[in-house]
């Protein structure tokens, strides 16, 4: 199999684009609740949902109810890790956690102290762009052999 064909590498580079998509938007959910704009509040978990598969639950969702400090009611999904997602599942009762926010768009909450698995994404969107560099520069230096040929 020619790991340096043309396709390889779009494919390489479409997963590594993808990847940091969705690392660059934990990251930003992140970095706004983390800083001078961030609050805290003390949420009420309604729902807990996960997805199902091979026997592993993963892609724990909240459904958590919180007040800003402006007095308003909201009610929003937060995604959380796969530890504190089976945590809040196990619990028959509604349960209360700690929650930042954003204060100029309260939809942008985190579970307080809860990094899910930001840093996983981040760390393989770094290396599938690594791959894809690597498969361009390979196809680039084999173009090149076959032209000093």
């Amino acid at each position: 199999m020619n790991f340096t064909s043309w396709r390889n590498i779009l494919v390489a580079a479409g997963v590594a684009i993808a990847l940091s998509v969705v690392a660059y938007k934990d990251y930003h959910r992140h970095t706004l609740t983390d800083g001078l704009d961030g609050r805290d509040a003390v949420g009420l978990v309604t729902e807990v949902t996960w997805d199902e598969r091979k026997g592993r639950e993963n892609n724990f969702v909240l459904n958590v109810e919180f007040e800003t400090e402006d007095g308003q009611e909201r009610v929003e999904k937060i995604a959380v890790s796969n530890s504190l997602g089976n945590q809040m599942r196990a619990s028959d009762e509604a349960e209360e956690i700690d929650i930042r926010y954003y204060l100029h768009d309260p939809s942008v909450a985190v579970a307080a102290g809860d990094t899910g698995n930001s840093l996983l994404m981040l760390r393989m969107a770094i290396a599938s762009g690594l791959v894809a560099l690597g498969l361009v520069v390979a196809r680039l230096l084999k173009a090149r052999k076959v032209q000093a040929a």
